[in-house]
């Protein structure tokens, strides 16, 4: 949540923290955003967790509206348009709906120094692992032991992460994260694991 926000605003903010915190279990939270945000999203909905994506007004990403072509492989995932199109009240948002924030940041982008920012100040646990840093068991006990009923994954735009390099991996750990994920939701309906969804991700 911005710093300034109109009433009108803050309201629908509690609204939407109420919507995404309606059905059992965990739910996954992103900004929208290529890179990270997308990478994530796609990892959540391979292992079947309840996903919302919020985006700017305009359901802005970097490189302009989200495309048609795009819409498809996020089928599944709930989208909420905010009513500003600033990404940084985007991401101050973002936070303020979730409990806990897993930040992937190799490439340094200064979106991901505001979403650390947000998470400090709004007082949400944050990590903010190294690459190939957060096995699924990892994962699955950090969320256990936060009680958390909303994650938070973010991190570098797609440009940012081309222009240095760095997206190599990235995929590996989402998905890791996102089988951990799947543990603590699964734990909070009281059911058993799926299988194939647990354990730890081995060297790449």
């Amino acid at each position: 949540m911005a710093n300034e926000t109109e009433p009108s605003a803050a309201a629908a903010e509690q609204r939407l923290r109420g919507l995404i915190r309606r059905g059992p279990g965990l739910s996954v939270l992103t900004g929208g955003q290529t890179g990270v945000d997308t990478y994530a999203a796609l990892a959540a909905l391979r292992v079947g967790l309840p996903l919302h994506l919020v985006f700017p007004a305009g359901y802005r990403q970097e490189d302009g509206p989200l495309t048609a072509a795009r819409r498809p492989r996020l089928a599944g995932a709930a989208m909420h348009e905010l009513g500003s199109a600033s990404f940084r009240y985007r991401t101050w948002t973002c936070v303020y709906l979730a409990d806990v924030v897993v930040l992937l940041d190799p490439a340094g982008g200064s979106g991901c120094q505001e979403t650390a920012r947000a998470a400090r100040a709004l007082g949400r646990p944050l990590l903010m692992p190294g690459p190939g840093q957060l096995s699924a068991a990892q994962t699955a006990d950090w969320l256990a032991s936060t009680g958390a009923r909303v994650l938070m994954v973010a991190g570098c735009r797609a440009s940012v992460l081309a222009s240095k390099g760095k997206g190599r991996g990235l995929r590996t750990d989402l998905a890791a994260i996102m089988s951990g994920a799947r543990q603590q939701h699964d734990r909070l309906l009281g059911g058993s694991r799926e299988p194939g969804l647990g354990g730890r991700v081995g060297p790449r």
